[in-house]
């Protein structure tokens, strides 16, 4: 499976203006706490208008939680995942290492953990978007092997092919939280693709010893 293409110009004004509005509400929260920060408090440390915020996100609680870089499957990397000659793990892993290319941001990560941190109660939304994340990646891993069936000439299991998206899913976040927690770790020492890669590679390894 291909990497995907850097970001065009637009995208790139996008993840640009996400990332100030970010850092505004995690910078003002740190200093004030973050029932003390309003949002045309950080439009305009961001230098952008309230409606540019809520362009973005739909609460101050969603813009902490949100990930870094683009949030949404493209439907190029849908189809290009759908159409896979891999594994469906391997496929998948390789899209979302692909995914993180250029978008390490240890500043927006640290300021975020010490947020999290001092008030707690900001980890149920962080959680509640990482179980969306979750429900989407269930959501392209079924489409794959759907697809996968039908073209062996297999007409799919519908529950089977659902709880084995879920578990290939499952899988899929869990290596990569490991290799996201070893890149923040190191501080950047290596990137974050190549740590997600490097992840999966020690997945493999694991793998194939117990298979033995």
């Amino acid at each position: 499976m291909t990497d995907t293409a850097a970001p065009g110009l637009r995208e790139q004004k996008r993840m640009a203006t996400k990332r100030a509005l970010q850092l505004a509400l995690l910078r003002l929260a740190l200093e004030r706490g973050f029932d003390n920060v309003t949002v045309e408090e950080v439009a305009q440390a961001a230098q952008v208008s309230p409606r540019t915020f809520f362009n973005y996100f739909a609460s101050k609680e969603e813009a902490v939680a949100a990930p870094h870089g683009p949030a949404d499957l493209t439907a190029e990397e849908i189809a290009r995942y759908e159409a896979g000659e891999g594994d469906p793990l391997s496929d998948l892993m390789a899209l979302m290492a692909a995914r993180v290319s250029g978008v390490e941001d240890l500043e927006l990560h640290h300021l975020r953990r010490e947020l999290m941190h001092r008030e707690s109660r900001l980890l149920g939304d962080k959680m509640t978007t990482v179980q969306k994340v979750r429900d989407q990646v269930v959501d392209l891993v079924a489409e794959r092997l759907r697809a996968d069936a039908l073209r062996a000439g297999r007409m799919p299991d519908e529950a089977a092919l659902r709880e084995r998206a879920g578990f290939v899913s499952l899988l899929c976040v869990t290596i990569a939280r490991h290799g996201w927690a070893r890149w923040a770790a190191g501080e950047g020492a290596v990137s974050l693709e190549e740590s997600m890669r490097w992840s999966f590679d020690e997945f493999r390894d694991i793998a194939a010893a117990a298979s033995r």
